[in-house]
């Protein structure tokens, strides 16, 4: 497959530079809500793509919004160019990828409602497709800046530029951005469900983009590589064993050196009254250690993960980690080191270092 012809950008853009005004125009609407109120009106690529809030609904503490997608009325013809293995492929189509990147812009939660399709005239009908949510209020005491209207935030200032920059990286990234921006925004969505779930999706936010950074290596990885070499006598499969077990460890090295790389200006290191429920720039590398290593457990060994409370008190709303030395429940001891953030911190790390990471690359070819 000649890869020249492969267009791996994400589907909205490509949609989107497809518009001729010459053509018939055909338009789908999506209705989605959230928790935050956002003003204003996204106008974007001439009024293709619109978006705006319609409804406030005050009792239930939800905001209705509409997004009309304007595209060319064309036929579908099938090219066996434009597809190769390492194509582009997200199944939640346009819709998914702008909810999921509304989502790390604007740190907050967005649920589909409905897709509205066609438009109904005298000689054709519309079709609109409603969407079940597992909506669940969250206690503001989890991430109060998500779920607080005091956040400024809206819909014409500063997501175009946004929206601008994702279109011109290069589509090297396309593919594990979108997935980064997804298992974002899924995490954020069990912040009133399942904190464990939270780090497991938020820990794959940033392993998504792990193709673009290189291990730190130490001691421990030099060693380790010269048992693979045909110095030493292990049998093939002894040595593919060992192999993985590098590859796994690099893994968790990435992992941190992304964040540590991407998180450059995120710790502001004060002096806050309550010193040690907060984290400080020079303590990153262990907790990054802590939260990998519990996500790995809890999903190869079943081991339940130790996370910081989330306190109710005004002084508590931004502690990075609760004050607990350890923790002792049924027969169980968890050490302080087991001790994970409150989601709340890595939340706004993770958000912050993909952020950082689109920035430092969009002059990058690849």
């Amino acid at each position: 497959m000649n890869k020249k012809n492969t267009d791996n950008r994400m589907q909205w853009i490509t949609t989107l530079e497809e518009n001729d005004p010459k053509e018939r125009k055909y338009s789908t609407n999506y209705e989605f809500f959230s928790e935050v109120r956002i003003p204003g009106i996204l106008e974007y690529n001439n009024g293709n793509l619109l978006c705006g809030l319609i409804e406030e609904d005050k009792e239930q503490g939800l905001y209705y919004y509409r997004l009309i997608l304007t595209t060319n009325e064309k036929e579908y013809k099938f090219d066996l160019t434009k597809y190769s293995k390492a194509g582009y492929f997200f199944s939640s189509g346009i819709i998914g990828e702008l909810l999921a990147i509304f989502s790390v812009y604007f740190q907050a939660r967005f649920f589909l409602k409905s897709s509205t399709y066609g438009e109904l005239t005298n000689h054709s009908i519309e079709h609109r497709i409603s969407k079940k949510t597992n909506y669940i209020k969250p206690s503001p005491y989890k991430n109060f800046e998500m779920f607080s209207n005091e956040t400024k935030r809206n819909w014409n200032k500063g997501l175009t530029k946004f929206l601008d920059d994702i279109k011109s990286l290069d589509q090297i990234y396309h593919q594990n951005l979108i997935n980064s921006f997804h298992w974002y925004a899924e995490a954020i969505k069990h912040i009133s469900i399942d904190r464990e779930l939270f780090y497991v999706r938020m820990v794959s936010s940033i392993e998504s983009l792990l193709n673009y950074i290189e291990p730190k290596k130490d001691s421990l990885t030099n060693k380790l590589e010269v048992l693979t070499t045909d110095n030493i006598t292990f049998n093939e499969d002894e040595k593919i064993q060992i192999n993985n077990w590098i590859k796994n460890r690099n893994i968790q090295n990435k992992f941190i050196n992304f964040t540590e790389t991407y998180s450059e200006g995120f710790f502001k290191d004060g002096n806050e009254e309550a010193n040690h429920c907060y984290i400080k720039s020079v303590d990153l590398k262990k907790h990054l250690k802590s939260i990998y290593s519990a996500r790995s457990k809890y999903l190869h060994e079943g081991k339940p993960m130790y996370i910081s409370d989330d306190y109710t008190m005004d002084d508590a709303k931004c502690w990075d980690i609760d004050p607990a030395g350890g923790m002792f429940v049924d027969r169980k001891k968890f050490s302080q080191n087991e001790k994970l953030p409150r989601m709340r911190w890595f939340e706004r790390i993770v958000n912050y270092s993909i952020k950082k990471f689109i920035e430092k690359n969009l002059n990058k070819k690849l």
